[in-house]
């Protein structure tokens, strides 16, 4: 962007359809007239959305913003395709209002949620809802990595963290506790740690994907670093079967791991907290078995927000 191209090598324009996403990100640079109002409000970095510029412009042949003292400023390649891009948008907008003013209590509901919260918790918790609305049917998508609504990746999500994206609705349902855990008889045969002066004789168990994580790997690192890693996995349920089998210590959800009365928590001063936020597209409310959904699992996160904590054991209620 803004740069003098070359005319030594003319690349191939690829005349596939755009993809929408490449659309939406040059429309917010073209309205927000800057990359960093417009990584703003698509919830990216300011690198990630210059190198996604770049690729547009690559693919296009052609130059499609300049630099000015004012800030970003369309060229002629640019203006060629903004209305068309905007064109777009309006279909897509009218796709989600029609789709949410669907009122029947019946059809699919994705769902997005991290493995853990997914396997161990919604999972059983919407099963009472599906039995009183049988004729909706639940979609899971389990990732580790946020999705995008605003491309109906899914329609209602629950992440670790508060959306950077402002064109969504979100709200925070309550905190997940992450503590330290490991196998009772593991414990009594290499010791109960008080620190990190023990901790150097002890093994740890890993999820690869918490490393990508910015809060969790930090906290991970700061509290079983001086131990030795010996598993790793980009599962969820492949940690905790490690941790259960006696490979080390490991990092866990407190409410999974209250759960196993095999296991132990060990150094519970060494907490962590994540904001849990249940989040879906404005426009997808207005359908019913969107909104029916989204209701219950707002009342069953309020139910369970002590044990969620790790203030109480899963099942018990707040005090």
């Amino acid at each position: 962007m803004g740069r003098t191209p070359s005319r030594s090598v003319q690349a191939p324009i690829d005349h596939a359809p755009l993809e929408w996403t490449a659309l939406r990100d040059f429309l917010a640079v073209a309205e927000g007239g800057s990359l960093s109002a417009a990584a703003r409000r698509l919830g990216v970095s300011q690198p990630t959305l210059t190198r996604r510029m770049a690729a547009l412009e690559e693919r296009l042949g052609a130059e499609l913003f300049l630099r000015t003292p004012r800030g970003l400023e369309l060229t002629e390649a640019g203006e060629a395709i903004l209305q068309p891009a905007r064109r777009e948008q309006e279909a897509r907008n009218a796709e989600v209002a029609v789709t949410g003013r669907d009122r029947a209590l019946a059809g699919p509901v994705r769902i997005t949620a991290t493995e853990g919260l997914a396997i161990d918790w919604l999972t059983p918790e919407l099963a009472v809802f599906q039995r009183s609305h049988p004729e909706i049917e639940i979609d899971f998508l389990i990732r580790n990595t946020n999705v995008n609504l605003l491309e109906r990746e899914a329609d209602i999500a629950v992440r670790l963290g508060r959306p950077r994206q402002v064109d969504l609705v979100a709200r925070k349902v309550g905190d997940l506790a992450y503590g330290l855990y490991a196998a009772k008889r593991y414990l009594d045969e290499r010791g109960r740690p008080s620190g990190d002066d023990d901790l150097h004789g002890h093994t740890a168990v890993v999820f690869d994907e918490v490393l990508r994580h910015a809060m969790l790997g930090a906290w991970l690192e700061k509290s079983l670093g001086a131990a030795r890693i010996v598993y790793r996995a980009n599962s969820i349920q492949a940690q905790i079967a490690a941790i259960r089998a006696g490979y080390g210590i490991g990092a866990q959800a407190a409410f999974i791991a209250g759960r196993r009365p095999e296991l132990e928590h060990v150094l519970p001063e060494r907490g962590l907290l994540l904001e849990i936020w249940l989040v879906t597209h404005p426009g997808l409310r207005r359908s019913a078995r969107m909104r029916a959904v989204y209701d219950f699992l707002l009342a069953r996160f309020d139910e369970a927000r002590c044990a969620l904590a790790g203030q109480v054991l899963p099942g018990e209620p707040c005090p």
